[in-house]
């Protein structure tokens, strides 16, 4: 009689079991290692066949057709493809796999990828330190392979937290996952400020992309650590030039070639105007999106168009899922975080263990040599009076109470050993052993111990691959775009913009300047912005549409109406967003005697910001009282006490945008610089000497 099946129900058992299989073994990394099987497999193939970082490159051909033969059974197009995207730049903040060869790029995208037998890899050093390091120490469970004739890891002793710091995405079966990427620097010392505090700092952790990028809804991001979902919305970084638009940075998986082709379906669907031509212009060295727009448009209003019809800015939904105990779970920062400990507390648990087994093997092995040594001469006696080394093994053991492995290793022992040295060494290394073993019992035992061992090699990990962030952070709203026709009736109009003693700014159409004496006098577009520096060491942005307009007559509008500014903070320097090829750089000097120069690029952005930021680090009870535009000029200080230094400020070494500068002058206790005076020429009553000296005595 034969059985018969339910279609039905067999359809739907193994659609279920088609689904655990695609999620659990496809889609979804594990949380305690970050990877997906196949990630696993192609760098555990890698590690087995010493593919490593000291060894040249191996063909990709090769390592894709190893995986597929032992550990994860799929086509060799999809392995390399696989590990192909673990070494692209432009998608994990540390590439675990050190590439040969054409892998993608931010021009045409990330499946650009030269044909395998052309190509080359090797695992990357941060795989090898923080993935692998303690791997011959059976840290980890092993698994059967698919033929069931070699092991691998189910899971690796992961150090390095590549699930946030690389990233990951996948879509299963009813599910998907997206862990966005972080700054690897800014996650280790999250997770070491956690071991040390108990406090995680979610409120300040925020992703990082490798493409950099500008993320601008900065408040919505804690959301993603307490939830495990949220967006995150990145615009390309751009700068203008006139009426061009140079795009140099894209969001993350925004690639330059894709996106020419979507400008130019908005551009023939009338959905963006004002551009007449669209470049391509990186090279190896740079990416460079070039727009030019046509005259009597606003760039500003054409990047507002950009924006909205183009992936030029682009969201990204995080929805944080990922492996625990084979089922896919919604996972926030504090459940992730704590899942790396207790993993890698597990892993050094283990590793304690099997180094505990070895110890006291040895142990069980000195202490047999041990006993031997003391009665030497009988030891030897029964040796020689025995017919065969299994008859002496059997007489040693009876008569001192010898294990096998003791007996065994008295008898492997060679004549040299009997020296007296020797013997030493033999106790000392037995006394060494036995502290050792105690050591591993309290790690086994402890907690806090391997703790402290993972936070000494995630800050190990760190300082050897410490990165700085790329993609900035910010919060700005998000302006809808503004029609074509309101972009072409946009006046930009030329105007002066000046600045008076007593703090006032005007902003007077070029027809109605007339000279007049005016602390700064700068001519501008009522479409760019200017910057503003300040006594507190803070820099500011402004619209000079936001400037009322006047006439020369009138007194114009007090800065501090404009900005927001602190109780006795004072405008020391107002200038364009153009950078002087004669001077480049910003200088600015302190009450206090300091002296900082840094690039005018770092400054300058396409946002607005009256809130300011800071621009300098000042020491408690100092401020600036000059900032400059400089070159290669000589700066003179004068102080309240008589003296004065002039050196050049080619001397000066330039430094990032919140770096507190060097030493100009050396004051006496008390003592104020009240006065700077920056000039292309030598000032003859003054010797020029080095920065940081205590300068000269001189009378006004």
């Amino acid at each position: 009689m034969t059985s018969q099946t339910d279609v039905i129900t067999e359809v739907q058992q193994n659609f279920i079991d088609s689904s655990y299989d695609v999620n659990a073994n496809r889609a979804f990394p594990d949380i305690r290692d970050g990877l997906k099987p196949g990630q696993r497999a192609c760098l555990w193939e890698m590690y087995t066949k010493k593919y490593t970082s000291s060894k040249p490159h191996v063909k990709s051909a090769k390592i894709s057709g190893g995986v597929a033969a032992l550990w994860w059974p799929h086509g060799t197009t999809a392995i390399y493809e696989t590990f192909a995207r673990m070494s692209q730049p432009f998608i994990n903040n540390l590439p675990e796999v050190d590439f040969h060869g054409a892998n993608g790029n931010v021009i045409l995208g990330g499946d650009a990828l030269a044909a395998d037998r052309y190509t080359e890899a090797r695992l990357a050093p941060i795989v090898e330190q923080g993935m692998f390091q303690s791997m011959n120490k059976q840290p980890v469970p092993m698994i059967k392979n698919f033929s069931e004739d070699e092991e691998w890891p189910k899971v690796l002793p992961a150090v390095f937290p590549r699930l946030l710091v690389n990233g990951s995405q996948g879509i299963g079966v009813s599910l998907a996952q997206v862990w966005l990427p972080h700054n690897f620097t800014e996650t280790a010392n999250l997770i070491l400020d956690y071991i040390a505090t108990g406090e995680l700092k979610e409120d300040t952790y925020y992703p990082d992309f490798p493409t950099g990028g500008l993320i601008i809804n900065q408040d919505e991001l804690p959301k993603i650590n307490k939830t495990g979902k949220g967006r995150v919305i990145v615009e390309a970084r751009y700068k203008i030039d006139g009426q061009t638009i140079n795009f140099y940075e894209m969001p993350y998986q925004v690639f330059i070639e894709p996106v020419i082709d979507q400008i130019k379906k908005a551009i023939e669907e009338e959905k963006i105007e004002g551009i007449s031509e669209v470049f391509n212009k990186s090279d190896k060295k740079r990416l460079l999106l070039s727009v030019e727009c046509d005259s009597g448009f606003s760039p500003e209003k054409v990047v507002a168009q950009l924006f909205n019809e183009t992936d030029l800015r682009k969201q990204y939904n995080a929805n944080q899922n990922g492996i625990i105990s084979k089922t896919p779970v919604l996972v926030n920062l504090q459940y992730y975080v704590d899942c790396y400990i207790v993993h890698n507390e597990t892993c050094i648990r283990r590793e304690s263990e099997f180094d505990l087994k070895k110890t006291q093997e040895r142990i069980e092995i000195l202490e047999g040599l041990a006993k031997a040594l003391e009665d030497i001469d009988n030891v030897i006696q029964i040796i020689k009076q025995s017919k065969t080394s299994a008859i002496a093994g059997e007489a040693l053991k009876a008569k001192y109470s010898l294990t096998d492995r003791q007996t065994k290793a008295i008898l492997d022992m060679r004549l040299s050993k009997l020296a007296n040295m020797e013997r030493i060494a033999i106790l000392n290394e037995l006394e060494e052993k036995r502290e050792l073993a105690l050591q591993l019992q309290e790690i086994i035992k402890s907690v806090e111990k391997r703790k402290k061992i993972l936070a000494d090699r995630l800050t190990t990990l760190r300082d050897n691959f410490m990165t700085p962030r790329k993609s900035e952070i910010c919060q700005k709203a998000i302006a809808s775009s503004t029609s074509s026709r309101k972009v072409k009736e946009q006046i930009i109009e030329d105007v002066v913009i000046c600045v008076t003693d007593d703090g006032y700014v005007k902003n007077i159409p070029v027809k109605a300047f007339t000279n007049r004496a005016y602390k700064t006098v700068i001519k501008a577009r009522t479409d760019e912005m200017l910057l503003f520096f300040s006594s507190l060491g803070k820099a500011y942005r402004l619209k000079v549409a936001e400037i009322k307009q006047c006439t020369s007559k009138d007194k114009g509008t007090a800065i501090g109406a404009l900005l927001n500014l602190e109780n006795g903070e004072e405008i020391l320097l107002v200038t364009s967003m153009n950078i002087d090829e004669k001077h480049p750089y910003i200088a600015g000097f302190t009450e206090l005697g300091m002296v900082k120069k840094s690039d005018k690029s770092i400054y300058i952005g396409s946002t607005q910001n009256k809130n300011g930021f800071k621009c300098a680090n000042l020491k408690d009870g100092d401020k600036f009282i000059h900032f400059q535009e400089t070159n290669g000029d000589y700066a003179c200080l004068y102080t309240d006490g008589g003296r004065a230094i002039q050196f050049k400020m080619d001397d000066v070494n330039t430094t990032g945008k919140t770096a507190r500068g060097v030493i100009a002058i050396k004051l006496d206790d008390s003592a104020k610089v009240t006065s700077v005076v920056i000039s292309p020429k030598e000032n003859t009553k003054l010797p020029v000497q080095n920065r940081a000296g205590k300068g000269v005595k001189y009378s006004a």
